[in-house]
């Protein structure tokens, strides 16, 4: 995938569960939005070798490999942070973005795993779909995914109805 699908569907995923669990802030979107930015250019920039064409590496492209990166990535950034704004992170809220780096990296291998490269489990690549990394309706069907998910967070309460199980009999 584009390194926008990713940058925009991870921030999306994140700042949804930031809505789910209640941490919902201007200050925790501006953490998400760094998160998703970091973590998926570290994935990328250290998980692609250059021989003739780009290719990816076990090193973070790996369904066991990533999660370390973006836990790593997600609290060595919010350490930083928490020091240069002169306040103390909780444990709870550590262990929260720890949890929310994991998922973005995870999302990032989810979105690696639609096209033909797909991620590596143990010595082998698997793939959901095999379409082309620049696919442009794929890239834009996640992005938009990505957006709603940003826009159902976010959005005021009663602005988007809601699906019940009812509303989903109907159909």
């Amino acid at each position: 995938m584009k390194q926008l699908t990713h940058y925009v569907f991870s921030a999306g995923i994140c700042i949804y569960a930031l809505s789910v669990f209640g941490f919902l802030s201007f200050a925790s979107i501006l953490v998400s939005l760094w998160l998703s930015l970091s973590i998926n250019y570290v994935i990328d920039i250290l998980g692609h070798t250059l021989r003739g064409t780009p290719a990816r590496t076990r090193l973070t492209h790996s369904v066991f490999t990533a999660p370390l990166w973006g836990g790593s990535v997600s609290l060595a950034s919010i350490q930083v942070l928490s020091r240069a704004a002169s306040s103390f992170l909780l444990p709870s809220m550590s262990l929260f973005w720890v949890g929310a780096g994991i998922l973005i990296a995870m999302g990032h291998l989810f979105l690696d795993s639609m096209t033909q490269a797909g991620v590596y489990l143990w010595k082998d690549r698997v793939a959901i779909a095999h379409f082309r990394y620049n696919n442009l309706a794929l890239n834009a069907g996640f992005i938009a995914a990505g957006l709603l998910f940003t826009l159902v967070a976010v959005a005021p309460p009663g602005l988007i109805p809601q699906i019940t199980p009812i509303h989903l009999s109907l159909l």
